[in-house]
């Protein structure tokens, strides 16, 4: 079969190249100033922002320390701390730091 020499159109990636990188260069700025412009408001506030952690003793938004599994207790205590959701509950009287929704 023949090809008819006729092309359609050659797609341009460069302005979507370029507002990507320009979204991916100003995003680190925008996660910077996040978490610590909520302390003392709400954890829904807080955790807007999914690199944030809400101390519910203290009413703190923290950076979430992402070396660790669970937070610190120097940090905050697991029972007050709340990070993705803030209706769950650790109860540290128990060993295996059961999950409890309430």
């Amino acid at each position: 079969m023949a090809s008819s020499g006729v092309r359609g159109p050659t797609p341009r990636w460069g302005p979507t190249l370029g507002g990507a990188a320009l979204f991916l260069l100003l995003l680190p700025a925008a996660a910077a100033q996040g978490c610590s412009q909520n302390t003392s408001r709400t954890c829904e506030e807080c955790l807007k922002n999914v690199s944030c952690l809400w101390c519910n003793a203290n009413k703190m938004c923290l950076d979430y320390p992402v070396t660790k599994v669970l937070p610190p207790s120097s940090l905050c205590r697991l029972s007050s701390a709340r990070w993705g959701v803030c209706w769950g509950l650790f109860k540290e009287e128990n060993p295996y730091a059961r999950f409890e929704n309430n």
